[in-house]
């Protein structure tokens, strides 16, 4: 089993973004070894727009009148400017502190990494007109690195847009040693619709039962990187759980999906759990693999259900002989739209050592992928599914409780469906008789 799974990720190992050819490559390779098994897969078309850029342009302006361009892109679905371009004073926030936040207004801000909504809502209290956000290393260059692809994440929306970009964190310190009084910027997006598949195996239960799971992953990628650890573990390991299921029936059905277009908004599982409320309704749980298969670092279990789900899966772990770290979270995955629909979920992940880690970068290939992390991550989810699946009563209440409600509101903005929804209290035990 070990080889298979690993030739079976090899074989899908290139870079697979959101609607592209190869993004379908794979996933019809994967229906391929599907069929294989001896299931029928059933394929779903979605569709979606956004705003890409398609010119993006900064330049720090000098004392003496003269400009020094770097290299950025401009984040999806933000704010065009004019298309003669704006300009700008500078600052540079390393902090969301009060004293950094008292004077940027009217000013174009270089920040670190990915902003939350508190971070972003404070930043538009103060009044700024953009910003960049840094990508990569200090330790980069340009042969070893590329820019991140970012978007305007959708929890942002009711805020509203500016005019944002993504630069690599080597340029940003440039861009702070000339020591710039202003900023020259331009960004133009262009509207594109996109299509993607997720792809639906069903499982029959061997007792007649309402009751299902469904067990998915996402097989795309980021543009720039293969996609071995984020996420074709994943997508291989959904293969096996099927090889499994095949060969020991279970008593409720199992939906084991395969989600396009996860990394660009977790779109193929939004696109599930609005067009299937009768699935939806039924189902007791999701499990969710989201990287893994390589030789550093440490298994990580994300319960998005009640904390006594939590109780419950670190003694599985302790029964089953599985290392694992848990923590009662909402994963940023395609776990999340199920929690923000009233599934309980179990995102099952991996996280690198410092220095180990390249999600999100040319790095991520098969190089530290190895087959015996690979056998026992699959087996692990084999396990976790079938005792689910046949529990004679389902241990996992179909309840979000209200700390991961709070946070899949806040995480989804405008667009949460449990936000619409008044929240279901947690049952109380029954007192005591004899």
């Amino acid at each position: 089993m070990a080889k298979k799974i690993y030739e079976r990720l090899e074989a899908i190992s290139y870079s697979r973004p959101s609607g592209s050819v190869e993004e379908r490559k794979a996933l019809e390779y994967l229906a391929q070894e599907i069929r294989r098994i001896g299931f029928e897969p059933e394929l779903e078309t979605f569709s979606y727009t956004r705003r890409v850029p398609v010119k993006a342009t900064l330049a720090a302006v000098l004392e003496d009148g003269k400009e020094v361009s770097f290299q950025v892109t401009g984040v999806i679905d933000s704010l065009e400017t004019t298309p003669e371009g704006e300009t700008a004073e500078f600052a540079y926030l390393p902090s969301y502190d009060e004293v950094s936040l008292e004077n940027l207004k009217g000013k174009f801000v270089l920040l670190h990494g990915r902003l939350s909504k508190e971070e972003y809502r404070r930043l538009r209290r103060a009044g700024i007109r953009g910003y960049a956000i840094t990508s990569g290393t200090v330790r980069d260059t340009y042969e070893n690195s590329d820019l991140e692809t970012t978007r305007f994440r959708d929890n942002l929306s009711d805020l509203g847009p500016l005019p944002a970009y993504t630069i690599r964190l080597i340029d940003a310190v440039e861009l702070l040693r000339v020591r710039p009084k202003k900023v020259r910027y331009t960004l133009q997006l262009q509207e594109e619709t996109v299509q993607s598949r997720n792809l639906i195996v069903t499982v029959p239960g061997t007792a007649a039962s309402d009751e299902l799971i469904v067990a998915g992953a996402h097989y795309d990628s980021v543009p720039f990187s293969m996609g071995s650890w984020d996420n074709g573990a994943g997508a291989v390991q959904m293969v096996s759980l099927l090889e499994y299921l095949k060969a020991h029936p279970v008593r409720r059905a199992v939906k084991v999906i395969l989600f396009g277009s996860e990394e660009t908004g977790l779109r193929g599982s939004r696109a599930y759990v609005e067009a299937h409320p009768e699935v939806i309704e039924k189902t007791r749980a999701m499990i969710n693999v989201d990287v893994g298969g390589s030789i550093l670092g440490k298994e990580l279990l994300f319960i998005g259900a009640v904390s006594d789900t939590e109780v419950w899966i670190r003694q599985f772990l302790k029964e089953v002989g599985y290392a694992a770290v848990t923590v009662q979270k909402l994963m940023s995955s395609d776990s999340a739209n199920f929690n923000d629909y009233g599934v309980p979920s179990i995102s099952i992940g991996q996280g690198a050592p410092q220095g180990g880690g390249y999600m999100h970068t040319r790095y991520d290939n098969m190089d530290l992928i190895d087959e015996n992390v690979l056998e026992r991550e699959a087996g692990f989810l084999a396990a976790l599914t079938e005792r689910l699946a046949n529990a004679t009563v389902f241990p996992i209440p179909r309840v979000i409780p209200e700390a991961l409600r709070k946070e899949a509101i806040d995480y989804f903005g405008e667009k949460s469906h449990l936000a619409t929804q008044p929240p279901i209290p947690e049952e109380k035990p029954l007192p005591f008789h004899f």
